[in-house]
């Protein structure tokens, strides 16, 4: 064998010794995954936001399955309404399915404030049916945070169901009125279908009244729940106190809307609602859910950069605001059996001054293998942040195979 050619196999060695980075896309989006389709521009916040670049990793077990989150599900065995003065002195019905239920009176802004002598309750015999009742100094001394003026009744442990009677003849002005029934069979049940969305995209909201036998019943296990025919309607509401009317419509298996967001979000920070207002025979509950509503900043593009023996994951951005953004993400590797765990999590974050592209890399290789476990790999559970504007932008739920 020449030298020339000796040399050559040297080098051709050499370079399949490397470790390889595969270039390819992210996988395309399914089921419940967040996709940015643009990216747009947003005022900065007026918070001092971090600027340091940050990135770290940690082991998993991997006999330790992870498991994505089911949608939050509210289950609401009260309701409230706001009543005015001559409804109030005239006195209204307020229908209950079970004893020891909880009402509370509370004076809207303007409105006289009442001692709790000047309320009356009367149970369907037409007699008065107060167990206990206490002022909002009482509730405050046992924890709660309750307006001036606030009263709350109880009924009793042997109060007899049916419509009971609220009135009060000194009532002036506005009044929110709370019924709770702890011991109620009538629930609402309340959900939508994921717990964020981009700004102009869509929840679906899920009603249903049921009948469960109540929450003894439930948790005996001796439930068997039966959806009620109902109607109802919904709000949508924003941070900045925005809200808008949500037609609920009936199906097989309850009250539902698919609910579209706007593409102007606002400013203000925080959690939007869904508020539900159902009733049947007479019968009302209310319910709300939250989620989080985020503006397209950024999102992941191009091709990212997996490289199985360094374990690292490079993940193109392209950024339509400056700000800070983070990925985060789960490693598997393939075990022993040829199945798939996850070994590791990651994140890492970074201060981006202009819109344009970017990168921010996943670090894996600080943490050591479990023994048996090695690629093939997968980068799952990907998700990015807008940490300046606190938004979830994108989340695959498997994102690359490498």
């Amino acid at each position: 064998m020449t030298s020339r050619m000796t040399i050559a196999l040297a080098v051709a060695s050499a370079l399949f010794a490397l470790p390889l980075q595969a270039a390819q896309p992210l996988l395309a989006a399914k089921g419940t995954d967040q996709v940015a389709p643009r990216v747009e521009r947003a005022p900065m916040p007026d918070a001092a936001i971090e600027r340091a670049p940050l990135s770290f990793a940690w082991a998993l077990e991997p006999g330790q399955a992870l498991a994505a989150p089911a949608p939050f599900t509210a289950l609401s065995r009260s309701y409230w309404d706001t009543v005015d003065a001559a409804s109030l002195q005239r006195g209204i019905d307020l229908p209950l399915t079970a004893p020891d239920a909880v009402i509370q009176v509370s004076p809207v802004q303007g409105a006289r404030v009442l001692d709790v002598e000047q309320l009356q309750v009367r149970d369907p015999a037409g007699v008065l049916a107060l167990d206990k009742v206490v002022d909002a100094q009482q509730l405050r001394a046992a924890g709660m945070t309750v307006g001036e003026g606030t009263a709350m009744a109880r009924t009793g442990a042997s109060a007899a169901v049916g419509t009971y009677r609220l009135q009060a003849a000194q009532a002036q002005g506005r009044y929110v009125v709370q019924v709770l029934e702890p011991n109620s069979p009538i629930a609402l049940q309340l959900q939508a279908d994921r717990q964020q969305v981009l700004a102009g995209g869509s929840v679906q909201l899920s009603a249903r009244l049921q009948d469960d036998g109540g929450r003894a019943a439930v948790a005996g296990g001796r439930s068997v729940a039966r959806t009620l025919p109902a109607g109802g309607e919904a709000l949508l509401v924003a941070p900045d106190g925005r809200s808008w009317p949500v037609p609920l419509v009936a199906g097989k298996e309850g009250l539902r809307a698919r609910v579209t967001l706007p593409e102007d979000i606002g400013q203000a920070q925080g959690l939007w609602e869904l508020q539900a207002f159902v009733s049947a025979n007479g019968v009302q509950r209310d319910a709300k859910v939250a989620f989080a509503v985020a503006r397209p900043t950024a999102r992941f593009s191009g091709q990212a950069q997996a490289d199985a023996a360094q374990r690292e994951v490079r993940l193109p951005l392209q950024i339509g605001a400056p700000g800070r953004y983070e990925a985060r993400g789960t490693l598997y590797a393939t075990g022993p059996d040829g199945q798939l765990r996850p070994v590791a999590q990651a994140h890492s974050a970074a201060w981006f001054g202009t819109a344009g592209s970017g990168e921010l890399l996943l670090p894996f290789d600080s943490v050591a293998l479990p023994r048996g476990y090695a690629a093939p790999f997968e980068l799952r559970d990907l998700q990015l942040q807008d940490q300046s504007r606190m938004a979830p932008i994108e989340s695959r739920a498997v994102a690359l195979r490498f």
